[in-house]
């Protein structure tokens, strides 16, 4: 029988949880995998109601997803990632070399600032209108008799191109990781994938 305290059971133990120079740990894959669903039920959910308007689907979508609760949902997801991505910071895989690393950090960098720049500009514009916010029924705050233009309005001019450039980053992210699991077969999808290469 296998000894779990022993000095290299630890150490596997560890490594599963923690990211490491080769892969990112469960840890890592999970956040950033259920980031990948809510992103992409919010923008079902919009497309949807732009594209058709009332329907069954897109209510039975906004049910499923309320925008307000997965924002903020997506705001505490993505903090919780910021900070175990720093715990990690020593650990994680690097980039690659020269340009192409540069970008693809610069990219991560540009995804997390926006990840937190969206639900933030949300919440502070509902706050501004005076409305209630809630995550699924649990208040965050109740809704109150106040208006305070400058907030409404600096959130509705930010809120809405920065959406539609954050759907373009993560479009070219998919592309870009499909274009390493598929052309350049360098392993790098299965970092965050968590099968072999």
């Amino acid at each position: 029988m296998a000894d779990i305290t022993s000095p290299a059971a630890l150490t596997s133990s560890h490594s599963y949880w923690r990211d490491s120079a080769t892969r990112y740990g469960i840890i890592s894959r999970t956040l950033h995998w259920l980031t990948a669903a809510i992103v992409l039920l919010q923008f079902s959910v919009v497309l949807a109601w732009r594209g058709f308007g009332e329907t069954p689907l897109t209510l039975l979508l906004s049910s499923v997803g309320p925008h307000g609760s997965l924002g903020v949902i997506l705001l505490v997801m993505t903090l919780l990632r910021a900070g175990w991505a720093w715990l990690n910071r020593q650990q994680r895989p690097s980039y690659a070399p020269g340009i192409r690393g540069a970008l693809a950090h610069g990219v991560h960098v540009t995804l997390y600032a926006l990840l937190i720049a969206l639900p933030t500009l949300a919440i502070l514009r509902q706050y501004g209108r005076g409305g209630a916010l809630d995550i699924y029924g649990l208040p965050l705050f109740s809704a109150a008799e106040r208006e305070i233009p400058w907030l409404i309005a600096t959130a509705n001019a930010l809120h809405s191109p920065l959406a539609w450039l954050l759907l373009a980053l993560v479009v070219g992210h998919v592309i870009m990781a499909l274009i390493h699991r598929i052309g350049l077969k360098d392993g790098v999808l299965s970092r965050m994938a968590g099968v072999p290469s």
